[in-house]
């Protein structure tokens, strides 16, 4: 759909191997800085050896004092903690152990519901200078899309999931990093480096073709089943929500769904080129409405 070709993966002429194995590097290296989620292990020392520590300490796997060196002790008990999470117990907290922790932190602050010990990102389309599809009156995607995450963030956590944003605001993901980074790869970075469970990605589409088309569709990573179902649910359940017509289920070309490592998947919620799409969206009670959809397409998807 014309509305997301930013979306799409970014053509690249044939450069060198050693420059493509930089790029390569920079995927893995840089979902480290996106949540301050960096690689720690025996010998690190410093504030997230602290936070470490005291996250350890809560569940009950570190009972020495808090000093922020990464010692024995540490090691002993991120080692007892990986195995108890069903992880490799080699003694490093990457992404998949620091989320591991976050999930385990919000089940034991007494989270309840379907959702309870889930890790997901939600990921509100566009954002800062880039607005997204533009109605013919004036209406920007990006706005659209952060008010319809910011809703179903709230429904999720009501649920007891853990929910992280990719923006929280009208700006570009990665823009606030400090150094320049493509707000794709900041959205998969988020992702990728908090070990979430599912990624959802929100979007309101266009066709100028035809100003009359009106409804949802999914997308999906490509061969990925978990992915098709996670985004079939979704947009079902929009449909039964909203009473926008459910159009269709297709595997998704975007970058944000082929490079993020967990199930994911991308909502198309109305189109900004259909006037009653528009009119519709500008109400709080509707977005209201596709949030609900939203949150439980996604409690279906982990009820199965």
């Amino acid at each position: 759909m014309q509305a997301h070709s930013s979306q799409s993966c970014p053509k690249v002429a044939t450069i060198p191997v050693i420059a493509v194995l930089l790029v390569s590097l920079m995927v893995i290296l840089l979902p480290i800085r996106a949540q301050a989620a960096p690689f720690l292990r025996k010998g690190s020392v410093g504030e997230s050896v602290v936070a470490l520590q005291k996250s350890l300490a809560t569940l009950g796997y570190y009972t020495a004092g808090i000093d922020g060196d990464f010692g024995p002790l540490t090691d002993k008990a991120v080692r007892a903690f990986q195995s108890a999470s069903g992880l490799v117990p080699d003694g490093i907290v990457g992404p998949l152990t620091w989320g591991a922790l976050d999930r385990t932190m919000e089940v034991s602050r007494g989270r309840t519901g379907p959702l309870r010990g889930r890790l997901i990102v939600l990921d509100a389309g566009h954002g800062g200078v880039e607005p997204g599809a533009i109605s013919a009156w004036g209406d920007k995607e990006k706005n659209f899309t952060l008010g319809l995450a910011l809703k179903t963030r709230r429904y999720l956590e009501q649920m007891g999931a853990n929910v992280v944003m990719t923006r929280y605001g009208d700006y570009s993901p990665g823009s606030d990093w400090g150094y320049p980074v493509d707000e794709l790869l900041a959205r998969v970075s988020i992702a990728n480096s908090k070990g979430a469970d599912i990624f959802v990605s929100i979007h309101n589409n266009a066709y100028p073709k035809d100003p009359g088309v009106s409804g949802v569709m999914g997308f999906y990573r490509r061969g990925s089943s978990e992915s098709y179902t996670l985004a079939s649910k979704i947009a079902w359940s929009v449909n039964s929500s909203s009473g926008l017509r459910m159009i269709d289920v297709q595997e998704g070309p975007y970058y944000v769904l082929n490079r993020t490592y967990m199930p994911a998947a991308l909502i198309e919620v109305g189109f900004m080129t259909n006037r009653n799409d528009v009119l519709r969206l500008r109400l709080e009670s509707f977005q209201d409405r596709v949030a609900q959809g939203i949150a439980a397409g996604i409690v279906d998807y982990f009820g199965r």
